[in-house]
């Protein structure tokens, strides 16, 4: 079962300010699989500042339920995002470069959940150690797991090697570095969440949070909302209008270039309209005020 996402907290006087960005957005790449809106977010962070990014943008640290959705994630770092398999190398996880997921077994040892926005809550998919630490792994249920050594039949990790290996990461290549002794490009290492990294972020489209795809240039999020919606533009932004459902003009804003976050606390709940308009094209998005 997917992550919920929290809502962004209101703002007591409506305005207009800069978005809080946690990524330059010229470092993501995003994509669709299954109905759902991913981001590679090709910008080192570690475990704990990547999740943080990854609510600040309305999403959760990737969650990887079946190989369907590992095989389509993987191809998107590697062939959508371009990310170079040697882009960083991580001593602590054999030498490699990693992306990080949102599995971690910090709160602890041995219990892994899928808690992508860090709130100490997720679904308990693998208890326990493989092969390379204790051998008393397992996953829970019929979970999906994807650790290295998987592709043997004998899962090798995770292995918690040195003690503090407790989040997560997409290998990008075998390791140890110039083996696969222990895993292969594309299997889960634990590793230690000090690490710098890229990372994905997934978005929930089922509970309303993102309406957007590849093919639209824009995100309002988060939807519904108890106060502030935050805009993200993949083009520049020449205006922006929100309407109620009379279709009265309740806000508007004219800036060149303008992305950011607007309150609309002081608004009564209900059905709202944004619209955004990049010049030469107009997108338009309903929001739920709560």
């Amino acid at each position: 079962m997917k992550k919920s996402l929290l809502l962004l907290p209101a703002i007591v006087m409506l305005a207009l300010h800069s978005f809080a960005q946690c990524a330059d957005s010229t470092n993501i790449y995003g994509f669709s699989y299954a109905g759902k809106y991913y981001e590679v977010v090709m910008e080192m962070k570690n475990w704990h500042d990547a999740a943080a990014c990854a609510v600040e943008r309305g999403g959760y640290l990737v969650e990887i339920n079946d190989a369907d959705e590992q095989n389509a994630v993987y191809d998107a770092i590697i062939n959508g995002a371009g990310v170079s398999p040697t882009y960083t190398s991580v001593p602590n996880g054999g030498g490699i470069a990693y992306v990080w997921t949102g599995a971690t077994d910090q709160h602890t040892e041995g219990v892994w959940l899928w808690d992508g926005n860090n709130d100490n809550t997720g679904t308990n998919f693998w208890t326990g150690q493989g092969s390379n630490g204790s051998g008393n792994g397992a996953p829970v249920g019929d979970a999906y797991y994807n650790w290295g050594g998987t592709s043997t039949g004998t899962p090798k990790e995770p292995d918690n090697w040195g003690a503090g290996q407790h989040h997560a990461a997409i290998g990008l290549a075998g390791w140890p570095a110039g083996t696969t002794m222990l895993g292969i490009p594309g299997e889960w290492n634990d590793i230690i969440g000090s690490s710098a990294l890229y990372f994905v972020i997934e978005y929930d489209e089922g509970v309303g949070i993102l309406e957007s795809r590849p093919e639209n240039k824009f995100r309002v999020f988060p939807n519904p909302t108890k106060g502030e919606i935050q805009i993200y533009g993949r083009e520049a932004i020449c205006s922006i209008q929100i309407a109620n459902i009379l279709g009265e003009i309740v806000y508007s804003n004219y800036k060149q270039g303008l992305t950011g976050a607007i309150d609309l606390g002081a608004f009564k709940q209900g059905v709202y309209f944004v619209k955004i308009d990049s010049g030469s094209k107009h997108y338009i998005q309903k929001i739920l005020l709560l």
